[in-house]
């Protein structure tokens, strides 16, 4: 890419802690020197990050942002466009939309009362693409978080179990029984991890054909395995030490890195160093690969998304619906 004279401006969620703040630091030292929106729900967190851009010299802006309150969410795109409506900001060449959250069961739920793993997986990312759609420069570029985990228990070392399919209205429905045992628990929290992946990589191609429309370009990315970053929320203790101080270890593996090295790739597809001309990509850890094929059935897209469209304009009230058998 040959950098002129025009600093494009970059949009982050996530930026306060593991792959986001690696991702920052990436951006604060790359050729273009981006102006920075970033995003996060921590405001001391953000604060900081936001002073660390200022003291590399980068003109950056933080906007606070809650993924498990689509109040909040709306209330970010709408200081966004403000600032774009009054010229204090340039449209956005390049959002990407790296926040994202794990637990270890699916009781957890969203302000909105969806089990909070796919609300703020896939329900809040699909709120942020709509709200940053007319917020886009004419080239401009967004990047999802995508994870292995979509594939399956093999592309995740065994550390995530397989993804199962549900229709939307069942995913987005917490778990209310008697809690039971810690481990079948932890199970049922990684199997909605790994499904909500499989959804938003679904959701990833209409939205990248809506976009092509109007010549913008979504691709997405997978950072691979990168341990110790703290994604998963609620670990016990011990489980906490082991991820951080033990896990990363396996970045020598492949398909594993570390934040540093995913953060260097991630930034290459945003800005356009590399994959300038791919649309609807997936781009594991700097190389190209292909999305699941179940990721492209039409009628799984249009169910998403139509739940989806719905889901943004009325509140979940905890419907109640029969379970249906997985794909």
């Amino acid at each position: 890419m040959t950098y002129s004279d025009i600093t494009p401006t970059a949009l982050l969620t996530g930026p306060t802690r593991g792959i986001g703040r690696a991702v920052l630091q990436r951006l604060l030292t790359h050729p273009a020197r981006p102006r920075l929106v970033l995003l996060a729900r921590d405001p001391v967190a953000l604060e900081a990050a936001v002073a660390t851009a200022h003291d590399a010299g980068s003109d950056a802006r933080g906007i606070l942002l809650d993924l498990a309150d689509l109040t909040s969410v709306r209330a970010a795109l709408e200081e966004v466009a403000a600032l774009i409506r009054t010229g204090d900001l340039a449209p956005i060449d390049a959002a990407m939309l790296n926040a994202g959250g794990q637990f270890l069961d699916r009781r957890h739920i969203s302000e909105q009362g969806y089990e909070l793993t796919f609300a703020i997986n896939v329900v809040a990312q699909h709120a942020l693409l709509h709200g940053l759609e007319p917020a886009l420069s004419p080239t401009g570029h967004v990047v999802l978080a995508g994870s292995s985990t979509h594939r399956g228990r093999r592309q995740s070392f065994g550390l995530v179990p397989d993804p199962i399919w549900q229709e939307p209205e069942e995913l987005a429905i917490p778990d209310d029984a008697p809690r039971g045992a810690f481990r079948a628990e932890r199970e049922r929290g990684g199997v909605a991890y790994a499904t909500s992946k499989l959804a938003l990589v679904t959701l990833a191609h209409p939205w990248a054909a809506r976009l092509a429309a109007t010549g913008r370009r979504l691709n997405v990315y997978d950072p691979g395995l990168v341990a110790g970053t703290g994604l998963v929320r609620g670990m016990p203790a011990y489980m906490d030490w082991v991820w951080r101080n033990v896990m990363p270890a396996m970045s020598v593996l492949p398909g594993a890195t570390t934040p540093r090295g995913t953060a260097r790739h991630a930034v290459a597809l945003a800005l356009g160093d590399r994959y300038a001309e791919r649309q609807d990509a997936y781009i594991e850890i700097g190389r190209e690969t292909r999305a699941e094929a179940v990721t492209f059935d039409a009628g799984r897209q249009e169910r998403l998304w139509s739940w989806l469209e719905t889901a943004l304009g009325a509140p979940a009230a905890h419907r109640q619906v029969t379970p249906r058998a997985a794909d």
